[in-house]
């Protein structure tokens, strides 16, 4: 069996509905509300015996079938052919329900719930009037105010709420915690109660009003839903308890009165025949009690003319035509008297005699500013037999009243303070409380009304929201009081009247005190910090950098912009005792401290001293500051006895090394034809003078070995430890600046740099900006042909020149392992199941983690990973970059391989051009500088691919 599933359980609904009523003579026209297009997503719910129009969907949060406004949530009112259409964001708490309304049943408490829904009506008395059409009977209002439910299940977007669905829902609601009754076997046990079988099953969610006229089995199941809807009016608690008995005879006689002859037509439609529950196997055949329109509109006229003011005299007469309700008793149409009721407390008096409607009042003092006049009828089977069922129809008019201000309704304000009370609020810290201010104010004139606070003006860094729909205040922020303490806020509502707007009196509430901010110590964090410093081997000469990941050692709610504080001295602008000379500290916006440097002199009972502090108010000084926290550093050992080698003897000096460089100057002149991109240029020392080649397009895919002097003046000299110190001087916006850098070659004792290219090194290039050390380790290619081959790729080349060796930090510190990487390039339309050309750049035998996010204290491996070229990024002023998609890591054989995708033609307009040289460049992060070399490849799109 196909059923329509209300939906998937994860989905929640968001508080979206339309429909509406005027009432009055036309049955009832559509408000919107909240009519607004829906999100993507959006739940279709239909409701029917017929089409039902103006009737309630809501939330039965407590599962007891009955609409109870202050408790369940209302959704809104079905439209003509039965929708509404809810869109993701609600969670239903209980049962999807549907109520059906008579005329008369839409009291002020419903009204303001409808109208707090609909953004074009001014107030609740635009739904007083509002009562359900069944469109089966276009016009005539509903005789029965009854509810149907329909079980919540988990596939569709679009679900059916009937007499059929309702009998499911009650079917489960008979189980117990111990023996419940799955929405399977309900199905079943009504499936079989409707005369269904397994081999032909009824649908007992499909819509079978669209084809009744048609279809003669859609036919049967509307008559019985008709039937259902009749029987339940009568007497819900004994129709649930009965539920069976009573579906088994309405498919009965639905059988019997259902033919080819009888369907579509007039009479079977009026043909309604009821069961009573108490005895189901008594149904008593009756035609539906019928509201003559012409008559209503007639009625509705001179109802529509009245003017009526507080303190006026009234005796008005008004005529009801005889023919307003109409049965038909044996094949007759007969007219039905009606009976009359005014709502208020008896300061209009209405009596009907005969067609003559008489409305009376001495000096009118008004309850309400709307008034409805409700005439009923009875439904009969025959003039002289038992009621069956009433049918009402309303008309309502307007009195206009003197306007009052809002008054505080004491009990409901007290009742708030009881939520105030129980909030915690502390000195910069994110607060958010959400509650209902229904029933604050009492609006005599029943104004739709709008509440404010002034908690921004008590309480600074705190604001308020009232959201019309749902009655309730937000009040949200970081509190930044100009004092701690319990402060008093004020709640006021506005009546909105358009000719005399008033205000209301405050309603105070007493907020608790609110606590000062404060940043405690994570002792256990602070101990796994003293542990890891302890293990450190600081020794004159050695070249030291460790970090430390002191964001979790500091804990606070409190919310604004952090700062960490790391020294040698215990107060900031205070030179420090006892540092570890030679050896810098600082400490970035993560809390991520470094200490880097060479230790030049032996030191003992160094303290570094930690702290973090907060500022929320947006001022020059952090609000508020943790405690100072100290941690002992190692001793510093003496250097090792080591005699340098003799200056002028180094073993970069006096030879062309090729290194793979991201630059963005080709060398031609033309600013626009700039951008980053791999290059290999060509350096050499020499006599202490830095030499290299002059740039040009070329160097994409050729090493030069011409090297000159260049303008930057570089220069060199060997310090103490036998490093390369060479500096740059040169001219920028008019300024003269220089650079130092420290050029160092590492030991490759557990990386041996013969595995890359023979004879190549691995040279360490450190330079101090700004307080901080940043380092970057280059590879130097002795060979140029190895430098070479890394920028002469071809997307058809095979894996032994798309491969290349790199050295990748093993588990342990110092420890280093051989790795690869392999490039890949193919376009969509040569490599199924890919809808965009693609580069991609395996790194293999590593995973994905910590390579673009940090992992266990460490910093992310890669600051960024990027793709150049002609056609991405001439012409735009060096931003048009193409960064990663994205990486996964792809396991063979149980060894993981990250791979690093660049996607063409997803979010931007590029894709791969034949012949087209495109730039991979993988900048490492200043954290991993000393440990890896940035990865450079050009690799030019040659038509066909080969990924092996």
């Amino acid at each position: 069996m196909k059923k329509v599933s209300l939906l998937a359980a994860s989905v929640a609904f968001a508080l979206v509905g339309c429909g509406g009523s005027d009432g009055g003579s036309d049955g009832g026209s559509d408000h919107n509300i909240n009519t607004e297009t829906p999100s993507a997503g959006g739940i279709v719910i239909t409701g029917f015996d017929g089409y039902f129009k103006n009737a309630v969907v809501f939330d039965d949060v407590n599962n007891n079938g009955s609409l109870d406004v202050n408790v369940d949530t209302v959704f809104g009112l079905t439209k003509a052919d039965g929708k509404i259409t809810l869109p993701k964001g609600v969670k239903i708490q209980g049962s999807l329900a549907l109520k059906t309304l008579k005329p008369g049943d839409t009291d002020k408490d419903l009204a303001i719930k409808l109208a707090a829904l609909s953004p074009a009506a001014d107030s609740y008395a635009d739904f007083m009037n509002t009562y359900t059409t069944d469109m089966d009977y276009e016009g005539q209002p509903m005789a029965n105010a009854v509810v149907f439910r329909t079980p919540i299940s988990a596939e569709d977007k679009t679900a059916v709420i009937s007499p059929l669905t309702d009998l499911v829902a009650i079917e489960m609601a008979k189980g117990t915690a111990e023996n419940p009754v799955s929405e399977e076997a309900a199905i079943a046990a009504v499936t079989t109660a409707l005369g269904g079988t397994t081999e032909q099953p009824i649908d007992l969610f499909s819509d079978f009003v669209k084809d009744s006229k048609t279809n003669l089995e859609s036919a049967k199941l509307h008559k019985t839903a008709q039937i259902l809807t009749e029987s339940k009016a009568k007497n819900p608690a004994v129709y649930e308890k009965n539920s069976a008995e009573i579906a088994a005879v309405a498919q009965e006689e639905s059988e019997k009165i259902v033919t080819d002859e009888t369907m579509g037509s007039d009479d079977l439609l009026n043909q309604k025949p009821v069961i009573n529950p108490s005895e189901p196997d008594v149904i008593i055949t009756n035609y539906k009690l019928l509201v003559n329109e012409g008559a209503k509109i007639a009625i509705q006229k001179e109802i529509s003319a009245l003017a009526i003011t507080e303190g006026q005299s009234l005796d008005t007469t008004i005529t009801i035509p005889a023919n307003l309700f109409q049965d038909k008793y044996d094949n007759t149409q007969t007219n039905v008297q009606a009976v009359v009721e005014i709502n208020g407390k008896g300061e209009i008096t209405a009596n009907l005699v005969g067609e003559t409607l008489t409305l009376s009042a001495e000096n009118l003092q008004p309850t309400s500013d709307i008034y409805t006049i409700t005439l009923t009828a009875e439904d009969k089977a025959k003039a002289d037999t038992e009621v069956l069922n009433t049918l009402s129809t309303t008309f309502s008019f307007k009195v206009e009243m003197l306007n009052t201000a809002p008054v505080v309704d004491t009990k409901t304000q007290a009742s708030i303070q009881t939520v105030v009370n129980s909030w915690e609020l502390q000195q910069g810290a994110t607060f958010s409380q959400t509650f209902s201010v229904d029933g604050l104010f009492d609006d005599r004139e029943g104004d739709a009304l709008t509440y404010t606070t002034n908690i921004n003006s008590v309480v600074s860094g705190l604001t308020s929201a009232f959201n019309k729909n749902t009655g309730k205040i937000t009040i949200s922020g970081n509190p930044q009081p100009n004092h701690l303490g319990q402060l008093v806020f004020t709640i006021t509502a506005d009546d909105g009247h358009p000719a005399t707007r008033l205000a209301s009196e405050a309603a105070n509430f007493t907020l608790p005190a609110i606590e000062a901010g404060e940043i405690t110590i994570n002792t256990n964090a602070k101990a796994e910090l003293q542990t890891k410093a302890a293990a450190w081997k600081l020794k004159v000469g050695t070249e030291f950098n460790q970090t430390l990941n002191i964001n979790e050692l500091f804990d606070s709610a409190v919310n604004g912009d952090v700062q960490y504080y790391a020294n040698y001295a215990e107060y900031d602008n205070t030179l420090p005792e006892n540092p570890i000379n030679g050896v810098e500290v600082s400490v970035d916006q993560s809390g991520l401290v470094t200490l880097t440097g060479t230790p030049t002199k032996v030191t003992n009972g160094v303290v570094l001293y930690l702290a973090q502090g907060i500022n929320f108010s947006g001022g020059e000084d952090n609000d508020i500051e943790s405690e100072m926290v100290m941690l002992t550093l190692p001793n510093v050992q003496p250097a090792d006895e080591v005699t340098p080698p003799p200056a002028g003897k180094h073993p970069l000096e006096n030879k062309n090394w090729y290194v793979l460089e991201r630059g963005s100057d080709d060398g031609d002149g033309i600013d626009n034809n700039n951008y980053s991109r791999v290059w290999c240029d060509t350096y050499s020392f020499e006599n202490g003078i830095v030499l290299s080649n002059n740039r040009s397009s070329i160097n994409k895919n050729t090493c030069s070995d011409e090297i000159f002097a260049q303008d930057d003046n570089g220069t060199y000299v060997i310090d103490e430890n036998n490093n390369i110190v060479a500096t740059f001087t040169f001219i920028e916006n008019g300024e003269q600046l220089t650079e130092t850098f420290t050029v160092s070659i590492n030991d490759d004792t557990n990386a041996p740099m013969d595995e890359i290219s023979i004879g190549s090194k691995s040279v360490l290039f450190s330079m101090e900006e700004q307080g901080q050390i940043e380092h970057e380790t280059k590879t130097f290619f002795a060979d140029n042909v190895d430098a070479e081959k890394r920028i002469n790729v071809n997307s058809n080349d095979g894996p032994e020149l798309r491969d290349a060796p790199l050295y990748w930090p093993g588990q342990q510190d110092g420890e280093y392992v051989l790795r690869s990487t392999s490039l890949q390039m193919n376009t969509a339309e040569n490599s199924p199941g890919n809808s965009h050309d693609y580069i991609k750049v395996w790194i293999n035998g590593v995973s994905c983690d910590g390579l673009f996010e940090g992992i266990d204290g460490d910093g992310p491996i890669f600051e960024k990973f990027i793709v150049t070229s002609d056609s991405i990024s001439r012409n735009n002023e060096y931003s048009n970059q193409l960064h990663h998609s994205g990486c996964f890591t792809s396991e063979e054989n149980g060894t993981p391989n990250a791979v690093i995708s660049f996607l063409l033609g997803m979010n931007n307009n590029y894709k791969l051009n034949a012949n087209e040289t495109y730039s991979i460049m993988g900048k490492v992060s200043n954290d991993w500088g000393s440990a890896l070399s940035d990865i450079n490849f050009n690799m030019d799109w040659t038509g066909p691919a080969i990924n092996d």
